[in-house]
């Protein structure tokens, strides 16, 4: 589960001076917020042109989201490395994103590593986290879950929603701090009322566990519910378990199907496979589907 946020945050807004790159990226700005992604586009440019470094980082947000220009990795992480190369924290976490995931340059740790760093030692919440993540999954440096907690605290301090679950998720597992429930479902709410949909998942999946708090499945399958909406693969599998058994809602083998066909259709690999079980084996009140039941088995691959 990827446990990793983007620092290419549009409108991450530090101090800055008056002039003519600034108006240039304010109107881009509001043409931005508008959905007019092609005025944006243009104003962005010019700023930039101007040497504007929020521009320059927004141009690369939109370069990597692919809005009013063709999806571009290698030109998102070009305007990236302009903002970061000027001690932008946004974008030095946007350019560590890039190469950790090796999106647009070869996947490389330990640069991811070094640029996280430059953002966090800014105090910046989304590379603190990020940190966490590289200690936790172990790369780039050894696993070290002592180290990925502490990273985690700093962002979830600041008021980070990934920090936040991500550090639930440690409270709740023990790794790296004490194992403790009611710290995780703490974790876990502030995430959720901020409609972090990892937050929302797990803190379903401890009131359906009666972790932390007693067990009620229903409270689980809203906040389920609510996490699926954001096309969150776990929480619709989950959803769907619970509706296949009953439990917090109504038995109803028609909306379990529907909510594990969502959550395979939102990449979750799991319901992929019960999919290929329901059609294989005529379950969930469905007819037997061989050719379904290969299709679904050939995604889970």
């Amino acid at each position: 589960m990827n446990r990793f946020v983007r620092g290419s945050l549009l409108f991450a807004l530090s101090a800055v001076v008056a002039g003519p790159a600034f108006a240039d990226y304010q109107a881009g700005r509001a043409a931005y917020l508008q959905g007019d992604y092609g005025t944006a586009l243009s104003e962005f440019s010019a700023a930039a042109a101007r040497n504007d470094t929020h521009a320059e980082n927004d141009l690369g947000v939109m370069y990597e989201r692919g809005q009013a220009v063709t999806a571009d990795y290698r030109q998102a992480m070009s305007w990236y490395r302009k903002a970061a190369d000027k001690g932008f924290a946004p974008a030095q976490t946007s350019v560590g994103y890039l190469y950790a995931d090796g999106l647009g340059v070869p996947r490389d740790y330990g640069l991811a590593m070094s640029w996280y760093r430059k953002a966090a030692d800014q105090g910046f919440a989304q590379a603190q986290n990020n940190i966490g993540a590289m200690y936790e999954t172990g790369r780039g440096v050894p696993r070290d879950f002592g180290q990925a907690a502490s990273w985690y605290r700093k962002a979830a301090d600041q008021g980070l929603a990934s920090g936040q679950a991500n550090l639930g998720f440690l409270y709740a597992h023990g790794k790296g701090v004490p194992q403790d429930d009611a710290t995780a479902v703490s974790l876990y709410r502030k995430a959720a009322a901020q409609n972090f949909a990892r937050g929302e998942s797990n803190l379903g999946y401890m009131y359906a566990e009666g972790r932390g708090v007693k067990q009620d499945y229903k409270t689980a399958a809203e906040w389920y519910r609510k996490a699926a909406a954001q096309h969150f693969g776990l929480a619709a599998f989950n959803l769907a378990r619970l509706y296949e058994q009953g439990k917090g809602v109504q038995q109803d083998y028609g909306q379990a199907l529907s909510w594990y066909i969502e959550s395979a259709n939102d990449g979750y690999r799991p319901a992929m496979q019960v999919l290929a079980r329901v059609y294989e084996r005529g379950l969930l009140g469905q007819k037997a589907a061989p050719e379904l039941a290969r299709e679904w088995a050939a995604k889970a691959r």
